[in-house]
């Protein structure tokens, strides 16, 4: 959890400070690291392939920058690439951890017959069309919908679901009934948002320990 939201940070910097977007979060772009003083970060994001810088010109590619099942809705539907769609790729990246890790003391065969069930609704992320693969996050970020589908996290990661309901609310916020997929001038919304979610949950698991 420290290394996810010190990672959001990174993205923070990297934006308001390089005026570099990163396009391209993701499970394999994220590291935890070793600290080297007090107060150092714990996670990076790495990997800036596929970065743009805010004032350059466009650059041909396709605005279907990342890997499939962290790309977020509006990305999907070929709209253009903002930081609000990183935060949404950290989002899934964290659902994504949640339902495929946290199955250790169990055995094997076990463990394959649960992961088995609980990741099949994880599918749906990268099998499809764009728009297919659009229309199902969609459907799995709605209320009512996105408790079924923390349903699926792992024994041993279920008492994460409070912090996945936070990111939820942080990023679809509700406009004329509608889940809103698009992106707030004031960035300040959405970072804040979730890297204050983190802190929070962070400070609960270190309370219960």
């Amino acid at each position: 959890m420290e290394a996810l939201r010190d990672a959001i940070r990174g993205h923070r910097s990297l934006l308001e400070d390089g005026k570099i977007l990163h396009r391209d979060v993701s499970e394999n772009n994220i590291i935890i690291i070793e600290l080297l003083a007090e107060g150092a970060p714990k996670g990076r994001l790495i990997d800036l392939d596929l970065a743009k810088e805010l004032d350059s010109m466009p650059s041909g590619a396709r605005h279907q920058t990342g890997i499939m099942q962290f790309m977020a809705i509006e990305v999907l539907e070929g709209k253009g690439h903002t930081y609000r769609h990183d935060l949404e790729s950290f989002f899934y990246v964290f659902i994504w951890m949640c339902i495929r890790h946290g199955y250790e003391g169990m055995g094997r065969q076990k463990v394959n017959k649960v992961m088995r069930s609980k990741t099949n609704i994880l599918r749906g992320w990268y099998t499809g069309t764009y728009t297919e693969i659009a229309n199902i996050k969609q459907g799995h970020v709605v209320k009512n919908r996105f408790e079924n589908f923390i349903a699926k996290f792992s024994p041993k990661l279920e008492n994460l679901k409070p912090l996945a309901r936070e990111l939820r609310s942080a990023l679809f916020s509700i406009r004329d009934g509608d889940i809103f997929t698009g992106t707030f001038h004031d960035n300040d919304i959405m970072y804040d948002g979730m890297i204050d979610a983190f802190s929070r949950a962070i400070d609960r698991l270190k309370r219960e320990e």
